[in-house]
């Protein structure tokens, strides 16, 4: 009797492992609170079981310990070096958007507002395109602009009057 104790014993504290590493890919906290719950009800048998009543209790407290520090070292192992690398390509997007290097750089250049600013556009500055908005609001296509400061996405210009 005492090895189908075992068995069950091994077999709840794997169960909840499982659940508790499907929690990683399922959302809502069903299957970690339910491997939770399995781990527990395994450390539960060990300490509480009848048919262990022939072990001392510094055995079932080790095995019980055991249980707890087996299921954390696996879910760590697999949160370092499965769930957060293995699988990143398939379920992560990663991109990067290129900014201008020398942004900084263009602040008080001069350039043409190739479309209308409204109070967003495009303009010329130093020979390179850019995305502006506008400081006055609006400018008509040609209009000569200055760069006086950058923003997320894009150059902060104002008109230039000639």
């Amino acid at each position: 009797m005492e090895l189908t104790m075992l068995a069950s014993i091994a077999i709840l504290t794997l169960f909840g492992i499982f659940l508790m590493m499907l929690e990683t890919f399922l959302p809502g906290w069903v299957a970690g609170i339910l491997g939770t719950i399995s781990i527990l009800a395994a450390v539960w048998l060990t300490l509480m079981s009848d048919e262990l009543a022939d072990w001392s209790s510094g055995l079932r407290l080790a095995l019980a310990l055991g249980i707890l520090v087996f299921s954390a070292a696996i879910l760590l192992a697999w949160m370092r070096w499965f769930a957060a690398k293995f699988f990143r390509r398939a379920l992560t997007l990663t991109t990067s958007i290129d900014t201008p290097i020398a942004v900084t750089a263009i602040l008080g250049a001069k350039g043409v507002a190739l479309t209308e600013l409204r109070p967003l556009g495009r303009a010329e500055i130093a020979g390179q395109r850019y995305d502006v908005r506008c400081q006055n609001g609006l400018a008509a296509a040609g209009a000569q602009v200055e760069v006086i400061a950058t923003e997320p996405g894009n150059l902060l210009v104002r008109l230039i009057s000639t």
